[in-house]
């Protein structure tokens, strides 16, 4: 368990650069990053859960430009090995809404360590516009060993204090509460689709779009009902 956990920790910080600093592959996005998290913890119905319900409240508000959301991808990767804590003692649908009501507020933390990162990366770089070609490159790479440092820290401390709540109050949680909990995930699903279609940008959205949120709830809606 504390290797999946460590692993899934790792693979969590270094998709999550995916999202500004690397790549830019759509692999931070949650309903990705959420089921390789899941795989690696052994428990893919978990991560699928996790990364539907915070790709579909999150899908109105892309990272554009300078505009900084809250971080759903730095939430997913903490929210997984949560999750993969709480079900130890739980079922998958509890775990999952366990994980999402206790990570959430981390969307907030994943959007600080961004803005710190930008700044302090910032540094980098010569202010002699002359020495910029020779020092880009050396920035680059200890830019990206910084975030990836960074995130590793951040991700590994909400997942130790937040898992560590979870485990500690999995067992004392009244059973009420944690039926309450279990629908966390579809909740969050259905605002996410409710929000996609009142939007007004629903009009100029593609087809498929459309078609990949109705498939991803229905696989949702397969999961939790088997």
């Amino acid at each position: 368990m504390i290797f999946s956990l460590t692993l899934c920790v790792f693979l969590g910080a270094v998709l999550w650069l995916d999202r500004v600093f690397m790549l830019q592959a759509l692999l931070s996005r949650p309903i990705v990053l959420g089921p390789l998290l899941g795989l690696a913890v052994h428990n893919l119905p978990l991560g699928l859960l996790i990364g539907a319900s915070l790709e579909l409240m999150w899908l109105n508000a892309p990272p554009v430009g300078a505009f900084l959301p809250y971080d759903d991808s730095f939430c997913a990767a903490v929210a997984v090995p949560v999750g993969a804590v709480a079900a130890v003692a739980l079922t998958t649908q509890e775990a999952a809404g366990v994980a999402l009501f206790v990570c959430l507020p981390t969307t907030l933390v994943g959007r600080w360590i961004d803005t710190r990162i930008r700044l302090s990366n910032q540094s980098l770089l010569p202010d002699d516009p002359a020495r910029l070609s020779e020092r880009l490159p050396k920035a680059m790479y200890l830019a990206l060993g910084r975030s990836f440092l960074s995130a590793l820290g951040a991700i590994a401390l909400c997942t130790a204090v937040l898992g560590g709540t979870v485990y500690f109050l999995k067992d004392v949680l009244p059973l009420s509460v944690l039926r309450t909990l279990a629908c966390l995930p579809l909740i969050g699903i259905v605002i996410g689709l409710t929000g996609l279609i009142t939007s007004r940008r629903m009009q100029t959205r593609t087809i498929w779009i459309v078609a990949f949120a109705l498939g991803l709830s229905a696989g949702v809606l397969w999961i939790w009902t088997r």
